[in-house]
C-alpha cells in the first residue's frame, strides 16, 4: 500500500477516534438496546405482578380446586353468591372477571380494564381437572391416567439444504429480523456516511485541502480518507464482537443471556457471515459516494446539502426492509429485485435469506454483484473526486455533480 495512502488512513482514524462522536456512535446503540429493554422488562414484571380478581361460579369441588391453585393460575378467587351477583359486581369494575363452569363447559367474562388473565393456563388446568374428575367416574388407574394425560410429541423443524435448526427460536428471530437488520444498516451506513462526507467537507471549505494536496496526491488522500473511516467501522464491530463473546461467557448460566443467544444461534453462520459482508460492502459504497458529493462542497453551509442525496438513496432499503417486515411480504417481484441491486440488497437480501425467500447462490450472487458494483464505483469516484476536490463553484450542488458527470466534450459544447 502506498505510504501517503496509509498515513491519511492513519491520520482519519486517530482523529475521528478520539473525538466524542464516535464514542457517541459507539455506544449509542448499545444504550437505546438497554434502555429499550429495562423498560420493556419493567413493563412486563409490572404487568405480571398484577393478580386478577376472580369470581367462580361452579360446582363446589372445581370452585374449591381453584381456590386452592389460585396462586398458580395468578388469580384470586373472589367469593360471589350467584352469577347475578358475580356478573354485578363485574359490570361496577369491582372483578376482572367472573369465570362460569356448568356441564363440562366455561365461560370466562371480562371487562375493557381488567388485569390479564392468562386463559391459556386456566384452560389446561380446567382440562386437567375434568380429566381427572372423569378417569375417577370410570374408575382408572394411575398409570391409564397418566397415559391419558402423556401429550402427543410434536417438534418442528425448519428444513433447508445447508441447514436444520428448531423454528421456535427460528421463528421469534424472523419477526424481528428484517426490521431489525434495515435499521441498523441505516445507522451504519448513514452515520460513517456522514463521518467521511464531514470529513472532506470541513477541509476542503476551510481551504486545508490545497495544503494537504501539495504534500501528497488527490488519490491518496481519497483512498486513505475512505480507509480511515472503515477502519472507525470495523473498530466498532470488533468491539460489538468482543462484547457479544465476554457476555457469553460471563453471563452464559443468566437465564435472560440464554434466552437471546438461543435465538442468535438458530440463524446459520452463513447468515451472519453474509449479513456482514453485505453491511462492510455497502457502507463502503456509501462512503464513496459520501466522498464525492464532499467534493462539491464550497463551504460548511453546504454539507447537508451534499449529504442528502446519499441519505435519501440509503433511505430507499431501509423502508422497503421494514415494510417487508409483514407475513409474505419477501415473495413480492419488487423486493427480490431490489434485493439484488447494489447499495439496496444490504438491507433486504440477509432478510430474505433469513426468512427462506432466497437460497445461498441468490445470496452469494447479490454479495459478488455488490462488490463489483464496489470496484467500479472506487474506480470512478477517483476521477470525480480529483475533477471536483479543488473545484470551487456557486452552482447548485446537484448541476456540479451532474456536470462532473458528462463528459467534457459535451460541456464545451453546451457553452458553444
Amino acid at each position: 500500500m502506498d505510504k501517503q495512502i496509509t498515513l491519511v488512513a492513519k491520520h482519519t482514524f486517530f482523529t475521528r477516534l478520539k473525538k466524542k462522536s464516535f464514542w457517541w456512535v459507539l455506544f449509542g446503540p448499545v444504550a437505546l438496546i438497554v434502555f429499550s429493554a429495562a423498560i420493556g422488562w419493567g413493563v412486563s414484571v409490572f404487568s405480571s405482578n398484577k393478580t386478577a380478581d376472580v369470581a367462580v361460579v361452579a360446582p363446589s369441588e372445581v370452585q374449591s380446586a381453584i381456590k386452592q391453585n389460585q396462586k398458580h393460575l395468578n388469580i384470586k378467587v373472589k367469593n360471589e353468591k350467584t352469577e347475578t351477583a358475580a356478573k354485578q359486581s363485574l359490570n361496577n369494575g369491582d372483578l376482572d372477571g367472573v369465570l362460569i363452569i356448568n356441564n363440562d363447559q366455561g365461560t370466562l367474562l371480562t371487562q375493557p380494564k381488567s388485569n390479564s388473565i392468562d386463559t391459556d393456563k386456566l384452560k389446561s388446568f380446567l382440562s386437567k381437572q375434568l380429566l381427572a374428575d372423569k378417569a375417577a367416574k370410570y374408575n382408572l388407574t394411575d398409570k391409564q391416567i397418566a397415559d391419558l394425560k402423556s401429550p402427543f410429541n410434536l417438534s418442528s423443524k425448519v428444513v433447508d439444504k445447508n441447514e436444520k435448526k428448531d423454528s421456535e427460536a427460528a421463528d421469534a428471530v424472523k419477526q424481528i429480523l428484517t426490521m431489525a437488520i434495515g435499521i441498523v444498516v441505516f445507522i451504519i451506513v448513514s452515520t460513517y456516511s456522514s463521518i467521511i462526507g464531514n470529513e472532506i467537507a470541513n477541509e476542503k471549505s476551510s481551504r486545508i485541502m490545497e495544503t494537504l494536496l501539495a504534500a501528497s496526491s488527490a488519490k491518496a488522500q481519497y483512498f486513505g480518507k475512505i480507509l480511515g473511516v472503515s477502519y472507525l467501522l470495523l473498530t466498532q464491530l470488533v468491539l460489538y464482537g468482543l462484547a457479544g463473546g465476554v457476555i457469553a461467557m460471563v453471563g452464559q448460566k443468566m437465564a435472560i443471556t440464554k434466552m437471546v443467544f438461543s435465538y442468535l444461534t438458530a440463524l446459520t453462520p452463513g447468515f451472519w457471515f453474509f449479513t456482514l459482508a453485505f453491511v462492510i460492502i455497502s457502507t463502503a459504497s456509501y462512503l464513496i459516494l459520501a466522498a464525492i458529493a464532499a467534493s462539491l462542497v464550497n463551504d460548511q453551509s453546504q454539507i447537508s446539502q451534499a449529504m442528502t442525496p446519499v441519505t435519501l438513496i440509503a433511505m430507499v432499503p431501509y423502508i422497503v426492509a421494514i415494510s417487508s417486515s409483514s407475513a409474505g411480504a419477501g415473495n413480492n417481484a419488487f423486493i427480490q429485485v431490489l434485493s439484488y441491486i447494489p447499495l439496496m440488497g444490504q438491507s433486504i437480501m440477509p432478510s430474505q435469506l433469513a426468512n427462506h425467500y432466497a437460497a445461498w447462490w441468490q445470496a452469494s450472487l447479490s454479495l459478488v454483484l455488490a462488490i463489483l458494483f464496489f470496484a467500479f464505483l472506487l474506480h470512478f469516484g477517483l476521477k470525480l473526486y480529483k475533477k471536483n476536490v479543488l473545484s470551487y463553484s456557486e452552482e447548485n450542488i446537484s448541476k456540479q455533480l451532474l456536470a462532473s458527470l458528462l463528459p467534457e466534450k459535451w460541456l464545451k459544447k453546451k457553452k458553444s
